[in-house]
């Protein structure tokens, strides 16, 4: 396998396999945080300058901070993002993907939020900070709200497995 590009996000490789080239390109490894509060799911609404638009999502950040690690980085960009800290973090579920785009990403649920604010290098603007129900993401899914596939099928995951959310 042959680098063709490297930048700060994306990796691009080239393979020979019989007769043909394979490209692949490599997302950098991120994380994605789903705070749970009385078994709703936290979601933040945020402004992105390059795609000139809002969006409800994850807390979510890049593994770009040399030194830390999973966890650590999930706790960073849930103060950036969303203004909390959690007492607990379990990891709930991985996405990555063997195919041309890889886009390797770790989910965590975050439980006992206590309000903990830090400045967001990224300069994005968090418009709002929303809890919702299970029930009414999974019919935001439904509805195609959400357009980022792995983002999708985690709250299909959520809505399967909602009962330990609502006891």
């Amino acid at each position: 396998m042959k680098t063709v590009y490297t930048g700060k996000f994306i990796t691009v490789t080239e393979e020979p396999i019989d007769k043909f080239i394979y490209e692949r390109a490599f997302l950098r490894p991120s994380v994605q945080v789903i705070p749970v509060v009385d078994g709703k799911i936290m979601m933040i609404k945020e402004h992105r300058r390059e795609e000139n638009l809002s969006r409800w999502k994850f807390v979510a950040g890049f593994l770009d901070k040399p030194g830390l690690s999973m966890e650590e980085t999930a706790q960073e960009e849930l103060m950036e993002e969303a203004g909390f800290s959690a007492g607990k973090l379990v990891k709930y579920h991985e996405h990555a993907p063997k195919h041309t785009f890889i886009v390797p990403i770790t989910y965590f649920l975050a439980y006992d939020l206590k309000e903990k604010r830090k400045p967001n290098p990224d300069g994005d603007v968090i418009e709002e900070v929303k809890l919702f129900s299970v029930e009414e993401l999974y019919q935001r899914v439904l509805e195609g709200e959400f357009d980022f596939l792995h983002e999708a099928s985690v709250i299909l995951k959520l809505y399967r497995d909602r009962k330990k959310f609502n006891p």
